[in-house]
């Protein structure tokens, strides 16, 4: 196996900083990563690793924004343009990317959290150009809540620019997802049950921050769109979808709201969805200490569409 990092230039010529997991022999696809929301994507080492073994090369980059894309002194500041959308143009970029240096292999999607609703625009966009995408840590949010969340960005944008912390929107946010764990007097509780990988994440350098308002305000208006009719409408009714969460995740409203976007995706008539809520997990499933199921339903998963484009 080799770990190579990387850099490759996204939307509008933007550097963005990739990592690529490469397996021993032969490969027989690839998964690309789009990590969540105030990480990067070495913390999908483990998995990556894992899926490796499984035969599978794996890629993924760091969002504008985030880890070595930001660089320490510029974590949670987005570049000119909008975030979300760009993001989205970045990860179609990589896609080919891996298409080209990697040809003739089918090519998977892994979408957690944050990722996942790059994931949700993304397949919009791009999905007769993948085999199939899973969306971990997500949800299907839209309504009130959302309106609210960007009204308040946007108003935070006016009064106090694009640069600064938004930590008001992320006490409305991050904040509640807290409530429901409060009396195990940890921090970040919500993020899984292992309190050994929560402390990695409370004290890695590239986590653990705030986002800009300008960020949130991206953020927002791009979920308030990602939801019409006609974006819907463009996904690939043949696009294989698995969506894994955990059933004590509050960003899914502890499986409601996963439930509604597996709804929705039925509703489309999109004709290969699944989903799969783990019992007692809670938001990073791939970090939970049930991970060695996720890891194996996901590789199965994946295993089991290959073998059918195999076979036709």
């Amino acid at each position: 196996m080799e770990k190579i990092n990387t850099f490759i230039h996204g939307n509008d010529d933007y550097e963005v900083a990739m990592t690529i997991w490469e397996p021993d022999g032969q490969a027989k696809g690839i998964v690309q990563i789009f990590h969540g929301m105030v990480e990067h994507i070495d913390r999908y080492d483990d998995f990556a690793k894992y899926l490796n073994s499984k035969g599978y090369i794996v890629a993924g980059d760091d969002h504008r924004g985030h880890g070595r894309t930001a660089k320490k002194e510029f974590l949670g500041q987005v570049p000119y343009g909008h975030t979300y959308f760009d993001t989205i143009d970045d990860e179609k970029i990589i896609t080919a990317f891996l298409k080209e240096k990697y040809p003739n292999l089918p090519i998977f999607i892994f979408a957690h959290s944050y990722g996942s609703f790059l994931g949700q625009g993304y397949i919009q966009q791009n999905s007769k150009e993948i085999d199939g995408c899973i969306l971990s840590g997500s949800a299907m949010m839209a309504g009130g809540e959302v309106k609210i969340a960007k009204s308040v960005s946007a108003m935070q944008y006016k009064l106090c620019g694009r640069d600064k912390p938004a930590n008001l929107i992320k006490n409305l946010t991050f904040g509640q997802y807290e409530k429901p764990f409060k009396k195990e007097k940890r921090v970040n509780a919500w993020l899984n049950r292992d309190v050994e990988e929560c402390e990695k994440y409370n004290n890695d350098p590239y986590c653990n921050y705030t986002m800009s308002i300008a960020f949130y305000k991206n953020f927002f208006d791009g979920l308030s769109k990602i939801y019409d009719s006609e974006r819907l409408a463009a996904i690939d009714k043949k696009l294989p979808i698995f969506i894994v969460s955990g059933d004590r995740d509050p960003v899914g409203k502890m499986g409601k709201a996963v439930t509604k976007l597996y709804d929705m995706y039925k509703a489309l008539g999109i004709e290969n969805v699944s989903i799969k809520l783990y019992e007692q997990a809670r938001h990073e499933i791939v970090n939970e200490l049930n991970k060695a199921d996720v890891y194996d339903d996901i590789s199965e998963w994946i295993n089991s569409i290959v073998e059918a484009k195999a076979n036709n």
